[in-house]
């Protein structure tokens, strides 16, 4: 709930605490009326007490009545102001009726009447904390009224004692008015802490709302790659002709990278959540940053017979370039899965902010959806059937955030309701120099890592077998173990190996670092990787502080082959 609205719902509820108090009060105070009036009676004679209990009581209904009125409309802003133009006016002519006892008959009334009616009024004035005292300056203005009429009438009595009661008045004003602020405090403070339980438990729902869409998109999107494997594994187990046996590990490569990207979008959210994910800033081109990415997106979007457009100005963002590409990525598959048959357009705009646009002309996020499509697991009626678990735009949402960057949503063509136009804010940099655009690894041109040792390190046996069975395609040569307590045993018939593979958690009590000071233990120069799936921000920023390198699973074979070809470099 944001701090604007928490606010209004405060006052609102304070307001209508108000008017609740002083409705059950009024009935109250008609019998202090009454009692008051008895009292004075005898020496201010029938007419004068009658008239002013009277007058007394139909202000008090009336004000009741009016209270009631606008109390049922409080949950609008007009209602609001109607409501506390009541309240107050209310509550100060009633303050000016209950003072015109003491300010016009204390002078006729005895000593001993005078102190026993002030007495009453002191305790009247007490009474009214619970119906005005949350609203501090109402209630000081009310104390103002009724005690200074008290005063006023002791003046005008006879007496020497007027002086010492002013100034007991006075000071029984103050204590009042310094709790009347606390107590609207402490108003205020439940009423914001019921508020903020309340969005608690909306948030809940709805975390519990995503969680079911979550299982019930995983029944299809999860089970059907798993049940493509479960199939093809079959057809690999038993011999096959040349031609097959390829025609099955394209189809079992295609489930596995399906499965893949599922979880990896699972994976990524929970480290964004977990705070393992940081920004680090730079000065970034971000028109380079672009154009590298219309290489990879323009053939697709013109495969599939749509057109697409690049607009870019020269502009240098403070970002980093990494986390931003994932967002921009993220909303080009959107735009490519949900954006129609038309044009999918990226542009560039130079200035402060930096503004980067990406839109296409599909049926659009229609205004109800917008404060949902960031939501994890949600996807639109119109992409009810697309792959995916929805966890897109809940990733772009919360890696913006990290960024300090400003998203905005709209129509491509607002008069039609057509089409999403997503605009992202970014800081302007500092410009630098020109100088070529970063080279980008091409994944078909991988070193060759044949013949070095590798001894890999997991408590999980299909991970060792996938390992050692990757490994051996590319000519390494390995040795699989899966825990400290194997390691000798291991390395005693393998020998030296030059480079570890380690998982960092391991079946029993040990991690990979214990492993990995035993290597080094034994032998100084070997080459230590570390691969995780952990997910805890702190494990992980304790992992890459080390001087090992660390792959975070899952682990793509040529990123694994990238980190093997270092150490292959360092021993040649």
């Amino acid at each position: 709930m944001a701090s604007q609205s928490v606010t209004e719902h405060v006052e609102q509820e304070a307001l209508a605490f108000a008017l609740d108090q002083a409705g059950r009060s009024g009935y109250v105070a008609l019998g202090g009326t009454l009692v008051i009036a008895l009292m004075a009676w005898p020496e201010t004679g029938p007419w004068a007490a009658i008239g002013w209990a009277a007058a007394s009581g139909i202000t008090l209904l009336t004000r009741n009545r009016l209270m009631r009125r606008v109390g049922a409309h409080i949950d609008s802003p007009r209602g609001m102001r109607q409501a506390n133009e009541v309240l107050n006016l209310s509550s100060v002519v009633l303050a000016l009726v209950l003072g015109a006892l003491p300010m016009l008959f204390f002078p006729t009334l005895g000593l001993e009447l005078r102190l026993l009616l002030t007495l009453f009024f002191c305790c009247w004035c007490a009474a009214a904390m619970p119906s005005i005292g949350a609203r501090p300056r109402l209630y000081l203005a009310y104390l103002a009224v009724v005690l200074g009429s008290l005063a006023v009438g002791w003046l005008r009595a006879p007496g020497l004692h007027a002086a010492y009661v002013i100034a007991a008045l006075f000071m029984y004003g103050l204590v009042l008015h310094v709790f009347s602020r606390n107590f609207a405090r402490r108003i205020a403070e439940g009423i914001a802490i019921r508020a903020e339980n309340a969005d608690l438990v909306h948030r809940l729902s709805l975390a519990n709302d995503a969680k079911t869409r979550f299982i019930m998109a995983a029944s299809h999107d999860l089970r059907q790659p798993l049940h493509a494997i479960s199939y093809l594994g079959g057809v690999l187990s038993r011999p096959l002709e040349p031609q097959d046996a390829r025609e099955a590990s394209q189809a079992l490569l295609v489930s596995v990278r399906a499965l893949d990207k599922l979880f990896s979008a699972i994976l990524d959210l929970s480290r964004i959540e977990s705070g393992a994910v940081q920004p680090t800033l730079s000065d970034v081109r971000v028109d380079l940053l672009v154009a590298r990415l219309e290489n990879d997106y323009r053939p697709v979007c013109m495969s599939r017979g749509r057109r697409w457009q690049c607009q870019l100005e020269r502009a240098t963002a403070r970002t980093d370039p990494a986390l931003l590409e994932r967002v921009l990525r993220n909303l080009l598959d959107n735009a490519l899965k949900h954006g129609g048959d038309g044009a999918v357009t990226i542009s560039v705009t130079a200035g402060d902010p930096i503004r980067i646009v990406v839109s296409d002309t599909g049926p659009g996020i229609a205004l109800h959806e917008r404060d949902r499509v960031f939501q994890e697991f949600y996807r639109s009626r119109d992409s009810v059937g697309a792959p995916g678990l929805g966890l897109g735009l809940s990733i772009v949402a919360r890696l913006v955030e990290r960024l300090g960057c400003r998203l905005q949503i709209d129509f491509t063509d607002p008069p039609s309701r057509t089409g999403a136009r997503i605009e992202l804010e970014v800081p302007r940099g500092v410009e630098q120099p020109d100088g070529e655009a970063p080279v980008v690894e091409d994944p078909d041109t991988a070193p060759d890592v044949g013949g070095l040792r590798v001894l890999a390190v997991d408590d999980d046996p299909s991970v060792l077998q996938a390992t050692r069975a990757l490994l051996r395609q590319w000519g390494c040569i390995v040795a699989v173990c899966s825990d400290l307590k194997m390691l000798d045993e291991v390395l005693e018939v393998f020998g030296a190996p030059e480079v570890a593979l380690i998982d960092y958690k391991l079946e029993d009590t040990r991690t990979g670092l214990d492993v990995a000071d035993t290597l080094r233990g034994r032998y100084p120069d070997i080459g230590l990787v570390i691969v995780t799936g952990e997910s805890d921000a702190d494990v992980l920023r304790m992992l890459k502080e080390s001087d090992m390198p660390l792959l975070e699973k899952p682990v793509s074979p040529h990123e694994l082959r990238l980190t093997l070809s270092l150490f292959r470099t360092a021993i040649d």
